[in-house]
């Protein structure tokens, strides 16, 4: 696959331009290579995680944290120094898609509701608005197979035995997929149609809700089954039921007030700080599950899309593991 269709590919559920101000979404580490036939994905670019790729002949590794978000030099022999002498030695690419993923609510970040069977998403924390255009064809437009890269940019079609009578796309693409469209299947006969309602907000943290409330036992039981982990924060006072439930993946404290008065039972985030923890005490509910395991479903979710979606380029999930664990004292004691 070329490297720059898959570019195109990763950023409609990354697009960097939705990334906040601070980010450093997008390439890390370029490549000389115009095409890619095997892609890793991690959530880390550390050396423990580009090793096992390398090792699975990837040309292209897609992560999630950035390499480094202040510019720095390779000035000393650390792990980022390590990870671009595995890289230039390989000449594979480094791309990371960060918080341009994070904001994407219908996207693998939406994986947790999916999984709890929760409904009626909302944002916790909007970040942006994306303007979307109806293209309208009459008579409906038959896409050759060359033509069919031009859907990479579409949101929404309608389609009915390879014709297509409508799509859904950004409004700043219309003009050019348009003279793409035309430049290979002749004059078409479209209507251009805005309407508020199609656009797209994006921003930070879901929350979702139950039909019925359930019980707190009944939903620790499935928290736990769904993240595999033992141990939680705890911080408030929990509720008796839960049917509101909202969550950010990463470092999401600030989201914690917002979320709350959006009416969620139990708030899902990792990294709380204590003075955070003191506002949530008296406000609400919240699970501190850490920064990595929501971040690392997250990647794995997108890993299964990709690989199920994007022809001719095999992809290979590289697992990571939290850095952080929690010990008894006896435990610590014998380390």
């Amino acid at each position: 696959m070329q490297l720059d269709d898959f570019v195109s590919t990763i950023e409609k559920d990354a697009p960097p331009g939705q990334a906040l101000e601070w980010d450093r979404s997008g390439i890390q580490v370029a490549t000389t290579r115009s095409h890619i036939r095997t892609v890793g994905m991690c959530l880390d670019p550390l050396p423990e995680n580009i090793k096992p790729a390398l090792e699975k002949k990837c040309d292209f590794i897609l992560c999630h944290h950035p390499l480094s978000i202040p510019p720095r030099l390779p000035d000393k022999t650390d792990s980022f120094h390590n990870t671009l002498r595995l890289l230039f030695q390989a000449d594979t690419a480094l791309y990371s898609a960060h918080t341009s993923l994070d904001v994407n609510s219908c996207g693998p970040v939406s994986w947790l509701l999916r999984e709890m069977g929760l409904e009626n998403p909302r944002i916790i924390m909007p970040t942006g608005r994306v303007r979307l255009e109806r293209l309208r064809f009459n008579p409906p437009v038959e896409l050759s197979r060359k033509e069919t890269k031009l859907l990479r940019q579409v949101e929404q079609m309608e389609e009915e035995k390879g014709y297509i009578s409508q799509v859904l796309l950004r409004s700043e693409l219309a003009d050019r997929f348009l003279e793409d469209l035309e430049s290979d299947s002749g004059p078409v006969h479209c209507q251009r149609r805005y309407f508020a309602g199609d656009d797209m907000v994006f921003g930070l943290g879901l929350l979702g809700s139950w039909g019925e409330k359930i019980s707190f036992s009944s939903f620790v039981d499935m928290l736990q089954e769904i993240l595999g982990i033992k141990n939680f924060v705890c911080i408030g006072q929990r509720p008796e039921y839960v049917q509101n439930v909202a969550y950010c993946p990463g470092s999401g404290g600030d989201l914690a007030p917002r979320a709350f008065d959006m009416g969620a039972d139990v708030f899902l985030t990792g990294d709380i700080k204590y003075h955070q923890a003191l506002d949530i005490h008296n406000s609400g509910f919240a699970l501190d599950v850490g920064h990595f395991i929501l971040e690392e479903k997250m990647m794995y979710t997108w890993y299964q899309i990709l690989s199920r979606t994007v022809p001719g380029v095999d992809f290979h999930y590289i697992e990571g593991t939290t850095p952080m664990h929690i010990s008894g004292v006896n435990a610590l004691k014998s380390i």
